[in-house]
């Protein structure tokens, strides 16, 4: 078993989802629960805010798989590409496919939903600057008419991806709505007549770019009550308060006397300078602690902040508790939460690890242990984490 835990309020998501929805309203609420929920936990998650979103969002199919498998019934969009061999799947979970080309791949998955005597539902995604998965501007309006006139196909969106919003760059974000705008005007009345609702603002662009907010905002990382970047902290300012709902903790499983001069770690890139208190920890860069936190950044033990020394390794990594003398083998030490007086959040544990809050959490493993509060009463949300706890491997 993994010595480390990770503990997620449930309830703060869903104050973080109600606060930014509030902030964006008319516009409805999409949670994104990609990559195991950005860390948080796929199913448990979307249990606790399917009552209170649109619909949620996914990278892959079998995300979108599990959700209904857990008794998900509201709308799931996959962002991913698909593999033809996941197509029955895909029909079969009920989820909408985005389409970016009038290629095999559109014909591929009609032929699926036909198969099942069914319609494919699909979101366009049209590029207007990320210059990653989209369809052309200049051909989208085609595109996007001939998805509205196959039979097989029900269009119920089209988007873009906004490339700079959390940047707060105003004028690339601004030409990209335009770009976006501009693709879609000779099919308005068609899209109206058909309720297709279009979409392009994730977590930064809802808080900043009212504009953005079309019909339905596609929000990830806020959901889960962590900033898109510091830019964007504070432009908000005091409109919008998140509120983190993971924290990260391990233990210390050794402390070492160890004198003066003496090296810690790999490739002796650490002395100590003093007699020193060292303290081992039972995990490293497999179990999710960035390597590039060595001799950088901060844990806490008993309140107080103790430093990152030595290399991380795959398994183990060191902190300097010369300055807690009441650190022992079993000593809780805090990665990303509240200890005391002190908190170190995911977005200052990225920093000092030269990366985002978004690459920590989402690399946090899933077998870690979760446990979950704020769900004392939601009977779907209790046996959806028991599952979990049981395909965990010790």
């Amino acid at each position: 078993m993994i010595r480390a835990g990770i503990t997620v309020d449930l309830t703060t998501v869903r104050r973080n989802v109600q606060r930014l929805g509030a902030l964006a309203a008319p516009a409805r609420y999409a949670a994104v629960v990609k990559a195991n929920a950005y860390g948080h936990g796929l199913v448990p998650v979307a249990l606790a805010l399917e009552a209170q979103v649109e619909a949620f969002g996914v990278y892959r199919v079998d995300e979108a798989a599990s959700l209904r498998d857990a008794g998900i019934v509201k709308p799931i969009l996959v962002f991913g590409p698909v593999e033809p061999g996941e197509l029955d799947l895909a029909v079969r979970s009920g989820a909408a496919l985005t389409l970016w080309s009038e290629g095999a791949f559109v014909r591929d998955a009609a032929r699926a939903a036909r198969r099942r005597n069914t319609r494919l539902a699909a979101h366009a995604k049209i590029d207007t600057g990320v210059t990653r998965l989209g369809l052309d501007r200049d051909r989208a309006a085609e595109a996007i008419a001939a998805y509205l006139a196959d039979a097989d196909l029900d269009l119920r969106g089209v988007f873009t991806h906004l490339a700079a919003a959390e940047e707060l760059e105003s004028s690339y974000t601004l030409a990209q709505l335009e770009r976006f705008e501009s693709a879609l005007l000779p099919l308005q009345g068609a899209l109206a007549a058909r309720k297709v609702i279009r979409h392009a603002a994730a977590s930064a662009a809802a808080m900043l770019f009212p504009r953005s907010r079309l019909d339905l905002i596609r929000a990830g990382i806020a959901t889960y009550g962590i900033w898109p970047s510091e830019e964007t902290r504070a432009a908000a300012g005091a409109s919008l308060v998140l509120e983190p709902a993971l924290e990260w903790s391990t233990e210390l499983c050794v402390v070492r006397s160890v004198e003066a001069g003496r090296s810690v770690g790999y490739g002796c890139t650490f002395h100590t300078a003093r007699p020193s208190q060292i303290g081992v920890l039972p995990i490293g860069y497999a179990e999710g602690l960035p390597r590039a936190l060595s001799n950088t950044g901060f844990a806490l033990v008993h309140g107080r902040r103790v430093p990152f020394v030595g290399r991380i390794c795959m398994n183990m990594a060191f902190v300097d508790v010369t300055g807690v003398p009441q650190a022992a083998p079993g000593s809780r030490v805090t990665l990303i939460g509240r200890d005391g007086d002190e908190r170190i959040d995911a977005s200052e544990l990225a920093e000092a690890a030269g990366t985002i809050g978004y690459e920590l959490v989402t690399r946090l493993p899933a077998e870690i242990p979760r446990r979950y509060l704020g769900v004392a009463d939601e009977p779907a949300v209790i046996s959806a984490i028991a599952a979990a706890k049981s395909s965990v491997p010790s």
